[in-house]
């Protein structure tokens, strides 16, 4: 017999039991019949799919005759016996297919108990959002997954109007949300959440170490498959929900010249100001109203680290600063340097989000934090490593180290160190650790550091790649090389008191003194010329780019320009799909030196005409100081969508 032979035995897989069972009185389960089996199936791992009005069914072990006693009492039609036949290349290998194997456990119980209750199809996308972000996808990967999903289903004819719009909001909160906090969840909720989240991590870990044999994008989507089929929503849901998934990626809600991150609070009618500040005098309550800002906007998804981030009262670590501005999205200075410059602080609240997130701490793990401050990254990192994990965070100067050791102490941290040391030489002696994170900036990557990084770890560092340009990147081995997974938009203080400082020079400007020039070691520039050049005339010169009132500006070309033409730029160290640009002000030097005919360029923002105040995009002007300001024009960057991650 040849291996194309019509009659060649299959073999059956190893470890699942396997029967089609069939049902009374319906072409498809009803919820009294599907009960059954899951009650009756209590003391055992199974999963199951629906499939032409009965289940295909498959346990550790066999249910013959549990089946025979269903079909006796009239519970069950009848039931046939087969060959479980995995679906291992769809899940990405026999790796894959393990992760895919726990997680239908995991859910079959309770997917199969709830056949018929409301909501199947919105549990799925809480469930299915978690298992996507754990898997570390940005919202338009998340957005490609729903598509591949929407490919393998009808088609559907999409609202219009109003009902879009409310469909597609809905949708946008489901993505969002935090499933492990959902109100009136049934029992055992908390456990599918938890498994769908240890999912995802480990099908990230199995694409980066290149063990899949499909995309995980395509893994997730088939994940989605098989989700949506187990709770019993319809085909044609399914689609709908692929393509609303799809709509809340891809789809502006306003047509804009340049597309950026929406948030969900209205636009201002009047001229902007800081609108995170309330009359509310309750901490929790401004903690609260903090955390959904970050969940909305999409700096915080992780449910344990949105958990940390509820739990953690942030006023705590900031005696004697206003409740009010303990939680507005800003950093708070908490010591300077003799001349007045600020050399230690608080991150704004979004920054410590994204690193957090970037960071993937786990229960169990063993974190090092380079640059203690207040102590309230560290006790974050303390909940997402309890209850056996532990933290040591260390800082430079003793009286931050007793500010943070006492904030600690207050919070209750129990498995958080605070030491004296110099970050970038790391603590050898309590080496390897799981994740390494700097909350300094760093010129350059502290090779001291590397060697205390556990195999499997990962290390945060925000670096300069080019003047003040400044990422944050989140570094994992591969092989005798390091790569980049993730790079995101932040600015540090520098490290200082060290083997590996970043020291930087702030020159004194002449003219209004609404521009701060820094000039580091690696970069030549002449600073008595450059001091002088705000006092010539000033150019404006429109770079034709709009954004809206309140878009962020992490993604302006002008940075990205002005690094690529720059004689002495740095960027061959950038990751090479990261896209990088934007910032408040950039520099020319030498070689476009202001000897020479050089200056200095700002971005500045700019009402477009003919708009109403609330929706009125602005144009962002370069303003150019110098002989030479007029020659070069702004590079004008195609319209974009902001990615939150390479």
């Amino acid at each position: 017999m040849d291996a194309d032979h019509e009659d060649l035995p299959i073999t059956a897989e190893k470890g699942w039991w396997h029967a089609t069972v069939t049902f009374p009185g319906s072409v498809e389960v009803s919820p009294e019949a599907a009960r059954t089996p899951s009650c009756a199936l209590h003391d055992r791992r199974f999963h199951f799919l629906r499939k032409d009005g009965g289940l295909r069914l498959r346990t550790e072990h066999s249910a013959a005759r549990l089946l025979d006693r269903l079909v006796t009492d009239g519970l069950v039609d009848g039931w046939v016996g087969g060959v479980y036949e995995p679906e291992t290349e769809a899940f990405g290998g026999p790796d894959g297919m393990n992760v895919a194997h726990d997680v239908f456990s995991a859910d079959s119980r309770a997917a199969l108990a709830e056949t018929g209750n409301p909501g199947a199809r919105e549990r799925c996308v809480l469930l299915l959002s978690v298992l996507n972000r754990a898997a570390g996808l940005d919202p338009f990967e998340v957005g490609d997954v729903w598509a591949k999903l929407g490919s393998l289903r009808p088609a559907v004819t999409a609202p219009t109007g109003l009902p879009r719009e409310r469909a597609i909001t809905a949708m946008r909160h489901l993505m969002n949300a935090d499933a492990a906090r959902r109100p009136n969840a049934e029992p055992g909720w908390a456990e599918r959440v938890a498994a769908f989240e240890n999912a995802g991590h480990r099908l990230r870990r199995l694409a980066a170490d290149g063990r899949l044999t499909r995309g995980l994008r395509a893994v997730l989507a088939h994940h989605a498959i098989f989700t949506l089929n187990r709770a019993g929503v319809p085909v044609d849901e399914q689609a709908a929900t692929a393509w609303l998934g799809r709509e809340v990626a891809f789809t502006d809600r306003n047509e804009a010249d340049v597309s950026t991150r929406r948030y969900t609070f209205p636009a201002p009618t009047l001229t902007r100001m800081e609108s995170t500040l309330s009359s509310a005098t309750d901490p929790a309550e401004l903690r609260e109203a903090l955390v959904s800002r970050l969940v909305d906007s999409g700096h915080l998804h992780t449910p344990a680290v949105v958990s940390a981030f509820r739990d953690t009262e942030r006023h705590r670590f900031l005696p004697g600063v206003d409740l009010q501005a303990a939680y507005v999205d800003d950093a708070v200075p908490i010591k300077h340097d003799e001349s007045g410059e600020m050399i230690s602080c608080i991150s704004a609240p979004s920054i410590v989000a994204t690193q957090i997130e970037q960071l993937g701490a786990e229960p169990g793990h063993r974190i090092l934090e380079a640059g203690a401050a207040t102590g309230y990254n560290a006790h974050l990192l303390g909940q997402l490593v309890a209850p056996d994990g532990h933290v040591w965070t260390v800082d430079v100067d003793q009286d931050l180290v007793d500010r943070a050791r006492k904030n600690l102490a207050q919070a209750g941290a129990t498995n958080v160190s605070v030491e004296l040391a110099d970050g970038a030489a790391g603590l050898p002696e309590h080496a390897p650790f799981d994740r390494i994170q700097f909350t300094v900036g760093a010129g350059d990557v502290p090779m001291r550091i590397l060697d205390q990084l556990a195999p499997g770890g990962r290390l945060v560092l925000p670096m300069r790649i080019r003047g003040s340009i400044s990422r944050s990147f989140a570094f994992e081995r591969d092989g005798r090389t390091w790569k980049t997974v993730s790079c995101e938009m932040a600015t540090f203080v520098p490290l200082r008191k060290g083997v590996c400082d970043d020291v930087y020079t702030l020159v004194p400007m002449a003219g209004e003194g609404n521009v701060r020039l820094e000039t580091f070691s690696e970069q030549d520039v002449d600073r008595d010329a450059i001091s002088t050049v705000l006092d010539r005339p000033a150019t404006k010169v429109y770079s034709g780019v709009k954004f809206r009132q309140g878009d962020p500006w992490e993604w302006l070309y002008l940075y990205l320009y002005l690094a690529l033409v720059l004689p002495n730029a740095r960027l061959g160290r950038r990751p090479a799909d990261c896209a990088y640009g934007g910032s408040r002000a950039a520099t020319a030097e030498r070689g476009q030196a202001p000897g020479r005919g050089g200056g200095v360029a700002t971005a500045r923002h700019h009402l477009c005409a003919g708009r109403r105040p609330a929706r009125q995009p602005r144009h962002t002007p370069s303003t150019a100081f110098g002989r030479s300001a007029p020659c070069r024009r702004p590079h004008r960057g195609p319209a974009r969508r902001r990615p939150r991650r390479p």
